[in-house]
């Protein structure tokens, strides 16, 4: 149905209901009132050939040239000349013919360049004519150009009504938008009509509910965190101090440092780098530092970086999105080559990680695009929603591709200009940093 918004329906079922009305008005007003002008003019009609007819009659020979010329002094001629079978027949004047006929004087009405040439029979030899001034239009141009006025005056007043009560709808479409991708839209004005009103009201109220238990979500598992944190390092510490098997002390070992790196990755989930001020820096230099720390622990990685402008993102975040990504590439594609790869177009800055591991299914793909986890065992899946949050945080994407000839492709795209980002406090130059460097430093 056209038009698809709210606001062109409304204001088109507004606007026609009112040049309806108009047009109805207008049908009335012309039921009532054309038969009644159209009467008084076929009447007046007929009393001049009544008269005339009469007093031709009744007059002697010798003042009948007087009493024609005193009628042609009136715009009335008495011919002998019968009126013309053809000729452009004068609009709306129909039903006084018709009515002359009727009434005993067969009468023609034709268009001319003055007015419009009635002619009315008096007798066998004898025609009354008279020129009604004025050319009636071909077309209603005064009920046309009413109902014109009307349908702009309808129509600006219908678009004024419905943007008033449609701004609120717009307002609460734009902050569903922008709280569905995970930012934080400002409260929105309660005013408008009640109906419209409650609903943005709760829109508030969910919003400020939402807000609240991510942050204590957030506060929870940073404090499980915290908190399991000091006993790992305890009994890593007590591990070492053993004098156990090697093979043993190894395994418990790993053990602790997976279970740090499941709490890692649980705060990175919640964070997802909000808090992160923006920096405006050079992309290519941050994966390169990225792929050099992989290459050194003995993984094959081909970085093949087209020339990129600097622009804004948070450096910090961004690391731990390309890390997550390549150490996902390195874990399922362990022994073959990675290739991570740039490029910038159409204002965007795409970045794109390839392996040849067991990738992933279709229906988990589809998964991870709709949101979700994508079942997949050893944390790969939270690390890949890890790094969608991330990008997402940045007015970015990540989008999963299954690549040809095997192995799984994910594409990561940063915009060039990005919006104002929730949580930036202002744009400064950054330096690289290693993950480890930074858990060092907190420590």
């Amino acid at each position: 149905m056209w038009p698809r918004t709210l606001f062109g329906r409304t204001a088109l079922i507004i606007a026609a209901a009112l040049v309806i009305a108009q047009a109805t008005f207008l049908w009335l007003v012309h039921l009532s009132l054309v038969p009644l002008r159209t009467l008084q003019l076929a009447s007046l009609l007929e009393n001049d050939a009544v008269i005339t007819s009469a007093a031709l009659r009744a007059l002697p020979p010798a003042h009948t040239e007087h009493f024609l010329q005193a009628l042609n002094a009136r715009g009335l001629e008495v011919t002998k000349e019968s009126p013309p079978a053809h000729g452009r027949r004068a609009p709306f004047f129909g039903p006084i013919v018709r009515h002359l006929t009727a009434h005993g004087y067969p009468a023609s009405a034709l268009a001319t360049h003055t007015g419009v040439r009635v002619t009315m029979r008096l007798d066998d030899h004898q025609w009354l004519q008279l020129i009604v001034p004025g050319r009636p239009p071909l077309l209603p141009w005064a009920r046309l150009g009413f109902l014109a006025v009307g349908l702009i005056v309808t129509m600006v007043g219908a678009l004024l009504l419905v943007r008033r009560v449609n701004r609120p709808l717009a307002a609460l479409a734009t902050a569903a938008t922008s709280f569905g991708e995970g930012h934080d839209p400002p409260p929105l004005p309660v005013h408008g009509p009640t109906e419209i009103a409650r609903v943005c009201a709760a829109f508030n109220r969910m919003t400020a509910d939402a807000r609240r238990h991510e942050r204590d979500r957030a506060l929870l598992l940073a404090g499980v965190s915290h908190d399991l944190r000091t006993p790992l390092a305890r009994l890593r510490l007590a591990v070492e101090l053993l004098g156990a098997d090697g093979e043993l002390r190894t395994g418990m070992i790993q053990d602790i440092e997976e279970m740090d790196g499941i709490l890692a990755e649980f705060l990175a989930y919640v964070r997802h780098g909000v808090e992160e001020n923006v920096a405006e820096g050079d992309i290519n230099a941050l994966i390169a530092e990225i792929a050099g720390r992989y290459r050194r622990r003995g993984n094959d990685i081909l970085f093949a970086p087209q020339p990129a402008p600097r622009f804004p993102y948070r450096p910090l975040a961004t690391t731990r999105l390309i890390t997550n990504l390549v150490d996902n590439a390195c874990r399922h594609a362990a022994g073959t080559r990675i290739t991570v790869a740039t490029e910038h177009k159409n204002g965007w800055m795409e970045v794109v990680i390839a392996d040849r591991g067991p990738g992933l299914t279709a229906a988990q793909r589809d998964h991870f695009a709709q949101g979700a986890i994508p079942t997949e065992p050893h944390r790969r899946g939270l690390g890949l929603v890890i790094a969608r949050r991330i990008a997402q945080a940045q007015g970015g994407s990540l989008a999963l591709e299954a690549r040809e000839g095997g192995g799984l492709v994910a594409r990561v795209r940063l915009p060039l200009a990005p919006p104002l980002l929730e949580g930036a406090a202002g744009t400064h130059t950054h330096r690289l940093q290693d993950p480890g460097e930074r858990a060092e430093s907190r420590e």
